[in-house]
């Protein structure tokens, strides 16, 4: 049979089910006029899939999401059936929570009909998904058929971890094929990790192997239907990047959907094979930029109370970097600018922040803090007491830049972001209620070096000098004392921190792999075994990962942030204030 499928890689927002159903009933609209048998949409695409635990536990929000599927989204399946996925729910059985056991879902429709319910069979426990928790799983494992006349494709509905069962003994996708499944399905919610430096081995080249891999094993076509957009779990902002594909029996890429926006597409299936197109092209720095820009876009439209988004800049490349990202996401009619110097700003820092927002073409509001500064000096050793210490001092400055930002993000009713980056939160070289106030964490999962590098990328991608080249050139500096320089040398510190966070290294394992030369060439520069010998590389290691457990409260306190590695601060990694174990 020669089959027409359509790929709707849609971009769901949590809990809008009213404006997701409109969303996916305009894609089998279009499926319909494109003449498509079948068209399919992602992991839970009616309600969304990072959902509030509050919505899964609310039996009228659950009924309302099957209402919706039943009353508009089934009727509208004529002759194009449809793949939706949704939550299910049984009201008559209890979970051990008290409450109706829930199932990840997916519905398949046509002609008027719901021919099947799929529940995802097996539901991922780990990072930020809490299928395990939320969702009870699903046994049944059988094809659905469907018919047009004397043709029928037996269809295997697969949702997203069903798909990743390497390390489970239920294999749903070879019992499909088992029992006669002529085409696989995936429906998915699988978000955005980013390659390390020089390899191909993020998100989206691990999925592509596993498809591939499934296909040679079973001779089967799959196609994979992923969704795009952002989530959250509250101090996360995970992006999702679509990229949807699907692959004929042979294993032949004859459809690739966007990365990080929505699309829909059909493609046409003769005896399961197809013609094949090119993969899209890969930038790794391109795609981390692309993914923090609709981060940012996303986050900004869907939360949907904010009228413009506030960026300080100080002439370093963190605030560089995340100005860039935030022009690209809103554009320079929303965005706005400030420069808070004290007297420890340097004039070179000034005129580069005043370059860079010349060369976006936003205005730049300049107010100096130092007055402020002084005052709250004088007043608090009035009626307290001196101040001893020097970083009290230093601290005053970034909390009075923070008052200020977070009244102006008040009064605009503007989203503030923060631009400190991994290797910084993850060392507490941040200023708890100073430069780490605002709502969004831009940058908070890059580490220093990946902020150079994207940074690098951006003026590549406008094809200009749109960050100064001096903003490369100076010595990372919080400008908070005389002659300030920060006291780590990133090129080792921030790869360090990535694989404590990131990777799940310990300070031994890492000793060992320098003590045989054997750091991830991709990440250290080779000048590190001149730079260090095993004994300082050892107390470097111990003191840095008892600096990253020392600095957990101030984290917990951090806006969220934008995910784009394999391991993120936050509810990905869930960390404790209270750790006595220094490695």
């Amino acid at each position: 049979m020669r089959w027409r499928i359509s790929v709707a890689q849609i971009n769901p927002k949590s809990g809008d089910l009213e404006g997701n159903g409109r969303m996916i009933l305009q894609g089998i609209e279009q499926a319909r006029q494109e003449g498509a048998h079948l068209v399919v949409f992602p992991e839970m695409s009616l309600p969304g899939y990072c959902l509030d635990e509050k919505l899964l536990l609310n039996r009228e929000f659950l009924r309302q999401n099957r209402e919706i599927l039943w009353r508009q989204i089934r009727p509208a399946c004529g002759e194009t059936a449809a793949v939706v996925g949704f939550v299910d729910m049984a009201e008559n059985q209890r979970g051990p929570d008290g409450f109706p056991i829930r199932f990840n879902a997916a519905a398949v429709l046509h002609r008027g009909e719901v021919v099947d319910v799929v529940h995802k069979r097996l539901l991922p426990g780990y990072r930020y998904f809490d299928d395990k928790r939320n969702f009870t799983p699903g046994r049944r494992v059988e094809p659905v058929e469907l018919r047009w006349g004397t043709d029928r494709m037996r269809l295997g509905v697969l949702i997203c971890e069903d798909l990743w069962d390497d390390a489970y003994e239920l294999k749903p996708g070879e019992i499909l094929r088992e029992k006669g499944a002529e085409l696989l399905v995936a429906v998915s919610a699988s978000p955005f990790v980013a390659s390390s430096p020089g390899e191909r081995d993020g998100k989206r080249f691990v999925r592509e192997a596993l498809v591939v891999g499934k296909i040679r094993r079973l001779d089967v076509p799959i196609v994979s239907v992923n969704t795009v957009g952002v989530g959250d779990n509250g101090k996360n902002i995970i992006p999702f990047d679509g990229l949807s594909t699907v692959h004929d029996r042979r294993g032949r890429l004859i459809l690739q959907l966007p990365a990080f926006a929505v699309g829909q597409a059909t493609v046409e299936l003769e005896n399961g094979c197809g013609a094949g197109v090119p993969e899209h092209p890969f930038d790794r720095e391109g795609e981390i930029f692309d993914a923090l820009v609709m981060g940012v876009r996303d986050y900004y439209d869907k939360v949907g109370i904010f009228q413009g988004v506030l960026e300080s800049i100080s002439g370093g490349i963190d605030s560089a970097l995340g100005t860039a990202i935030a022009y690209a996401a809103v554009g320079s009619e929303r965005l706005h600018l400030y420069n808070l110097p004290s007297r420890f700003n340097s004039p070179e820092t000034q005129a580069a922040a005043r370059r860079l927002a010349c060369n976006l073409g936003v205005p730049l509001r300049v107010m100096p803090i130092q007055g402020i500064v002084d005052r709250i000096v004088e007043d608090f050793e009035r009626h307290l007491h001196p101040i001893d210490s020097s970083l009290t001092l230093e601290n005053i400055q970034a909390r009075v830049r923070g008052l200020i930002l977070m009244a102006e993000s008040n009064d605009r009713r503007a989203l503030l972001l923060t631009n400190g980056n991994e290797t910084e939160l993850a060392l507490g070289y941040a200023t708890l209620y100073g430069d780490m106030v605002g709502g969004l964490a831009v940058i908070g999962d890059l580490s220093k070096p990946d902020v150079y590098r994207v940074a690098r990328y951006v003026n590549r991608r406008w094809g200009r000098e749109v960050i100064p080249k001096e903003i490369f050139e100076l010595p990372p500096s919080a400008e908070l004392k005389e002659s300030q320089r920060d006291p780590f040398d990133y090129d080792v510190v921030g790869p360090m921190v990535s694989d404590f966070v990131e990777r799940g290294v310990g300070p031994r394992e890492l000793v060992e792999q320098f003590r045989r030369r054997e750091l991830p060439e991709n990440r250290y520069n080779r000048v590190v075994y001149e730079q260090y010998d095993p004994e300082s590389f050892l107390e470097l290691a111990y003191r840095l990962f008892r600096t990253m457990n020392r600095a957990v409260y101030k984290r917990m306190q951090a806006a969220p942030i934008i995910v784009v590695s394999e391991r993120s601060f936050g509810f990905d990694l869930r960390e404790t204030i209270i750790n006595g174990w220094g490695g």
